[in-house]
């Protein structure tokens, strides 16, 4: 099994007192396999994203990645992980405004020591973006710049990725174009795949589906 979470516990302290978000949250995720995971704003969805790509920590439980537990690492080791074995994709693009878009896409991907050309070239390729590859980020609309990201997410062809609302800023029909591509990226790897979403119609494109409500699996 790629990823196993067990039994996931996390609380925060607030001006109410603790107030705990995550409340035994288990599932699994194999290779190939793509999850949904849906639920009203304040459920958990984000913070168990992040916790299982080593952005944040569990009070309690355990984020198995091919067998080994990501919460044991210390920061410099999470880090490592999500340069290469587990891609990263925001609502937010997060590009870094003073690199072309080449660069860009290569970057974790360098960072990983995972560089490769041909991989690279063919997702600037399918992306759509071959003929943007010597602009800026602010030269390009917002379509273009959560490709570029996703281009960079996959650029080190990790296996697990992770998407939080990825089509979140984009008009329907640039989000339903998006998805169609992280789809078809993520199955030619073997990729896991698992993405929060508000949105009715992605979730139901996933193969399978995890609703949270308040801090549980529903």
């Amino acid at each position: 099994m790629l990823l196993q979470v067990e039994n996931i516990h996390k609380t925060y302290a607030t001006a109410d007192g603790p107030f705990e978000v995550l409340r035994g949250i288990g599932f699994a995720l194999g290779a190939g396999e793509t999850l949904a995971l849906t639920g009203e704003s304040g459920s958990g969805k984000s913070t168990l994203l992040h916790i299982i790509g080593g952005l944040d920590t569990a009070d309690q439980g355990r984020v198995l990645l091919d067998g080994s537990d990501i919460a044991a690492l210390d920061d410099n080791g999470r880090a490592a992980i999500r340069r290469g074995a587990i891609g990263v994709v925001f609502q937010q693009f997060n590009l870094i405004p003073s690199l072309k878009v080449a660069d860009n896409i290569a970057f974790q991907a360098r960072l990983a020591g995972q560089y490769d050309p041909e991989w690279t070239a063919t997702l600037a390729e399918r992306m759509g973006l071959a003929g943007q590859l010597n602009k800026y980020p602010e030269q390009l609309s917002g379509g273009q710049q959560q490709r570029v990201a996703i281009a960079r997410t996959l650029a080190p062809k990790p296996r697990l990725v992770l998407a939080d609302e990825p089509t979140g800023n984009l008009d329907e029909d640039t989000a339903g174009t998006v998805m169609d591509l992280i789809l078809e990226l993520v199955s030619e790897t073997n990729a896991g795949l698992l993405m929060v979403t508000h949105s009715q119609a992605l979730a139901g494109r996933m193969q399978r589906r995890l609703h949270l409500r308040a801090g549980q699996i529903a």
